[in-house]
């Protein structure tokens, strides 16, 4: 489609599990802002919350927040990119204005703006987004893999935030693709283990197959004991909670050693009843929350682009825009095989 028209492809989620595919308007860019045309955008977790209900956001909503595009037109006050620039778009912003945007610290701004939630999101054929929220891509990058470079990016949030040490432990709770990325970036980051725990055996495969030390399946029978003995007992340095589900927030603090750290990667849908709050003072753990990828774009390019991130075996299907209700059918199944699927308009 030609950006000069008036209309474009969107898919619209009218309410919980009702899509429809839309001629919605062609976005315009403001001075500050680019338009990019979407070439790939994938479906993550959180899309899927918003998908089932599981998040409070407005309706309808055009959903997404993870796409990799074009630039097709730049506003007058956009200087560092250029008409035909391949681009990647972060997941959310902040308003630029308030005391927090202004002193760097927009991942706290009270009205940040997040893709497909607070706003339209990147299932559509184009979108617009400040000029400061959008990177350039090296060539080496293909926009099926770069779609996922948002997910990389809060990933390398998470691990600053739970700064793993030269040598540290590290135990995983989630072998998606946001654990399978965690465990690739505490390697680099100089872990002696990595310890990915999971319930799916294929996919804790996949994450061996990415730089995972060691698996556990949590439903095998003494699966503490054994992934405390894989530690001499003492229980890991750091754990990254990247699974989603309450229940392993819990086994996380039966493994994680005395003064540890854990680090909240998941987005949950409600309270945790019953959380162990007594170990926070029996075992001295600092618990970490993390919110999106802010300041971590750079990294999470440059490691993606000179490999020791690896996308391309992650992404599992292909659809096109079209069928972004079978795309979210294959992530509501959790049929073996499906790990990251990419929408192309």
């Amino acid at each position: 489609m030609n950006p000069t028209e008036s209309t474009m492809r969107a898919i619209v989620l009218q309410r919980p599990r009702e899509l429809f595919v839309s001629e919605a308007p062609m976005p315009q860019p403001a001075e500050d802002e680019a338009l990019v045309r979407v070439r790939a955008t994938g479906i993550c977790s959180t899309d899927l919350m918003v998908f089932q209900g599981r998040y409070s956001n407005r309706l309808p909503i055009v959903p997404g927040h993870e796409a990799a595009g074009v630039v097709e037109r730049i506003g007058a006050q956009v200087s560092h990119l250029q008409v035909g620039d391949r681009v990647v778009v972060e997941a959310s912003w902040g308003c630029g204005a308030c005391a927090m945007c202004l002193s760097g610290e927009d991942f706290f701004c009270a009205n940040r703006v997040s893709q497909g939630r607070t706003r339209n999101g990147t299932f559509a054929e184009y979108l617009t987004a400040p000029a400061r929220a959008i990177h350039a891509l090296p060539p080496e990058i293909e926009f099926n893999d770069a779609q996922a470079i948002i997910t990389v990016a809060c990933s390398v949030r998470a691990i600053r935030r739970g700064r793993p040490d030269m040598g540290d432990r590290v135990a995983i709770f989630g072998p998606g693709i946001a654990g399978i990325i965690l465990a690739q970036l505490a390697r680099i980051n100089g872990a002696s283990e990595v310890v990915v725990f999971g319930t799916r055996d294929w996919r804790l495969e996949a994450a061996h197959n990415h730089g995972a030390s060691e698996l556990v399946n949590v439903r095998q029978d003494h699966w503490a004991l054994r992934a405390l003995a894989l530690t001499d007992g003492q229980g890991f340095d750091v754990i990254f909670e990247a699974s989603g589900n309450p229940e392993a927030l819990f086994d996380a603090h039966r493994v994680v050693r005395t003064g540890g750290r854990i680090v909240t990667f998941s987005l949950y849908d409600g309270p945790i009843d019953q959380f162990p709050a007594q170990m926070l003072y029996s075992k001295e753990i600092t618990l970490i929350g993390v919110r999106g990828g802010a300041g971590g774009y750079p990294h999470a390019i440059e490691s993606v682009r000179s490999g020791a991130v690896q996308l391309g075996s992650l992404v599992s299907h292909i659809l096109p825009l079209s069928d972004a209700d079978e795309g979210f059918a294959l992530m509501e199944r959790k049929e073996k095989g499906v790990m990251r699927v990419v929408l192309t308009p």
